[in-house]
């Protein structure tokens, strides 16, 4: 078992790095982040985890603020870096410095690749490589900005990555040997593409809440004033907006706004106390509102004819005893939205397999089911020997 590392200091870490990036060229290492998005309004990464073959080093970003010789390392093409569910580290990378990562290998795609349908991290070492580590609820949702972190956390976020570089040449003989290697390494590369986008937040967003569009208008009124204090006091806290209010206290408070705050019971006493008379006030400033009506849809004729729907389910069929055969999950072999087109004749098939017109469609799945996907739609009801997968 690897030492754990950990490094809080300046100097430490930029001589880390400087030997990190001296002894890797060629060669890989693991890498994963902690954040706080449970607890902060505005997220950011608390701890990154990184392990060789000989060691694991949890760096600490809130102490160590010059991460540059981490973003060289990320970013050189001659040092493959192992994640696992890799798009929300990229994601979080992006945002907080700037950084992208390339080349990737990411071990939670290529589980997939192999039949796993839930491919979290514990459940895969056990399954390829017969290692158990340590499996906590409370610390997968703790706090990961507060310090010192204790030895139990220090040693559940060294076990994210320790493994990694392990268990991502296991999955790479395994799907060597089934010929889906090519597969994983154009999603990795898709992947590497992934860059954060902030968040909008239109003036519509309290409209996206589940059961407001049971609401009535003064109802609806009440809510969008609710939903900017909410949004107010997450930010001027610093905490996510869940932490100050539910989305069922915000629809309780817009249908009864008569009732006591000390008497919801998705209120906290804190609440009221530090912001009782601004929640009020929003309050009343939706009921003195004219109310409000949600947006209307315009009807649209459906373009689902019996014919169109008969080939969907053709193709559907095709997918999921194609999938059942391979062991896998059918939205691997083919996006939904691909067929949904070629039912509706939107696109004829020469022109969906076209990389430039459906992006979504991989050239792998194109060159290994476009054949059989031509032949599904020109067979009529006839079900082919493949779609059954013999």
């Amino acid at each position: 078992m690897s030492q754990i590392k950990w490094i809080a200091d300046q100097k430490t870490w930029d001589r880390i790095g400087e030997q990190l990036a001296q002894s890797l060229s060629g060669g890989e290492l693991a890498i994963d982040t902690e954040s706080n998005s449970l607890y902060a309004y505005r997220e950011r990464i608390c701890l990154v985890q990184i392990a060789t073959d000989d060691a694991t080093f949890l760096v600490d970003p809130l102490a160590v603020k010059d991460l540059s010789a981490l973003g060289h390392l990320l970013a050189d093409p001659t040092i493959l870096k192992v994640l696992h569910g890799s798009d929300y580290d990229l994601r979080c990378f992006h945002r907080e410095y700037g950084y992208h990562i390339e080349p990737i290998f990411d071990t939670g795609v290529a589980a997939r690749f192999l039949g796993v349908a839930s491919p979290n991290l514990a459940s895969v070492l056990e399954t390829f490589l017969g290692v158990a580590i340590p499996k906590s609820q409370k610390l997968q949702r703790s706090n990961w900005a507060v310090r010192p972190l204790s030895a139990l956390a220090m040693e559940y976020a060294a076990s994210d990555v320790r493994y990694l570089s392990r268990l991502a040449r296991e999955l790479r003989r395994r799907l060597g040997e089934v010929n889906r290697l090519e597969w994983l390494l154009e999603e990795c590369s898709r992947l590497e593409q992934v860059r954060y986008s902030p968040p909008e937040f239109p003036g519509d967003a309290f409209l996206r809440i589940k059961g407001s569009d049971r609401l009535k208008p003064g109802a609806l009124a009440v809510l969008k004033e609710l939903f900017a204090f909410r949004e107010a006091e997450a930010r001027r806290l610093d905490w996510p907006p869940f932490r100050v209010m539910r989305n069922e206290t915000l629809l309780f408070l817009a249908q009864r706004p008569d009732v006591p705050l000390a008497q919801v019971s998705g209120l906290s006493p804190w609440l009221i106390e530090k912001a009782g008379e601004r929640l009020r006030a929003a309050i009343d400033r939706g009921r003195q509102s004219h109310g409000l009506h949600r947006p209307r849809i315009p009807r649209r004729e459906s373009p689902w004819t019996s014919e169109a729907l008969a080939v969907l389910r053709r193709l559907k069929q095709w997918r999921t005893q194609r999938a059942t055969a391979l062991g896998l999950d059918p939205a691997l072999l083919w996006p939904a939205s691909s067929l949904e087109r070629l039912a509706l004749g939107l696109n004829d098939w020469q022109t969906e397999m076209l990389g430039d017109v459906t992006t979504e469609v991989r050239d792998w799945q194109r060159r290994e089911f476009s054949r059989e996907i031509k032949e599904v739609l020109n067979h009529g009801d006839e079900i082919l020997p493949f779609a059954k997968g013999i």
